[in-house]
């Protein structure tokens, strides 16, 4: 699953080379991420056009502008499957460009913004394991209407593939996926192969991104639900060297969990869901006192909560840390 062994697996490209920027650039099914290094330009931006169902083998794209692009493109595979998530959080992520280098890590690095609108978005993408050949821009185009969108190479190795993503709501909350992968020049020999590369990326990127809406969705019915018990205003953990020995330790009190960790040699405790998308803090890495958020890479300062990133955002109230210096016991303090 790691990048050289799909590099391995379904390596090709238009012009020969063995490319992995090819073959895992295709998989910006939905959002992009990493925050943009600089502001987004305004979006320009042909008008909208009804996205059309591809036809499979042969098919030649309504999208394309440029001969380059013009070339017959081949359906290799089709990709189904049924998401634990509503249409809705579908939608959500679609949209969510930020999050592919931190919730994907395994796959892409970076992403730069370079438009968005109400109709998709435009980003340039860095992929694994890096170097220049691991670039291109990508072009989401969003039908609401026919709840679909397509996400086009527009730049870089494997210019002018297309991926068309099909969403359906179903009961219970969850959501039927069809994805088809539109490849130009592919040699009849080679296209089930290719094609089995990108149900296995896909496959790992829907689990991860299941994952995470399944997750969000559950931390928002819980909160739609009512308001947790309300907590102490002093909650006991026992002598320090104890506490210490299990660091870092979650706690729950009240029905919220919070993390203590150790900084500089002082015990702190803080939130444990991100304030941005309710993403995972728990077990996220500690880097100079701050922790930093698996899903969009969001930082937060553990001590303070205050964004390390300049963002308008912090963590939730977390419980002060009291020692008592006669007898060593570690307590939290709310309020």
């Amino acid at each position: 699953m790691h990048a050289e062994k799909f590099r391995m697996a379904a390596g090709y490209s238009p012009d020969g080379r063995h490319s992995l920027t090819y073959t895992l650039v295709q998989n910006v099914h939905v959002r992009v991420g990493m925050v943009h290094t600089r502001a987004p330009s305004a979006f320009v931006d042909a008008p909208v056009r009804r996205l059309r169902t591809p036809r499979g083998a042969g098919y030649r794209s309504r999208m394309a502008s440029a001969s380059h692009d013009a070339m017959p493109l081949t359906e290799v595979a089709v990709y189904r499957r049924t998401v634990r998530a509503a249409v809705a959080s579908v939608w959500e992520n679609v949209r969510d460009w930020e999050h592919l280098p931190w919730l994907h890590r395994t796959t892409f690095r970076a992403v730069d913004l370079l438009a968005e609108s109400r109709d998709g978005w435009r980003a340039r993408v860095a992929l694994q394991p890096g170097g220049a050949d691991d670039e291109a821009v990508i072009d989401l185009r969003i039908d609401r209407a026919a709840s679909r969108y397509v996400a086009r190479t527009a730049e870089g190795a494997g210019r002018g593939t297309e991926i068309w993503t099909d969403l359906a709501p179903l009961a219970g909350g969850r959501t039927s996926v069809t994805v088809r992968f539109l490849v130009p020049g592919v040699a009849p020999d080679r296209a089930a192969r290719i094609g089995r590369g990108y149900v296995a990326l896909y496959t790992r990127l829907w689990d991860e991104d299941e994952g995470m809406m399944a997750r969000r969705e559950e931390l928002l019915g819980a909160a739609a639900g009512g308001d947790a018990a309300p907590a102490p205003d002093v909650a006991e953990l026992g002598r320090r060297a104890a506490v210490r020995a299990r660091l870092p330790l979650l706690v729950e009190v009240g029905g919220r969990a919070y993390r203590l960790v150790e900084i500089d040699g002082a015990l702190v405790a803080h939130a444990t869901v991100c304030p941005h998308m309710l993403g995972p803090l728990a077990e996220a890495p500690l880097e100079d006192g701050c922790v930093r958020c698996p899903w969009h890479g969001y930082r937060f300062d553990a001590r303070t909560g205050r964004s390390a990133d300049g963002r308008r955002l912090r963590l939730p109230p977390a419980p002060r840390v009291d020692v008592d210096p006669a007898t060593s016991d570690v307590r939290l303090t709310f309020g």
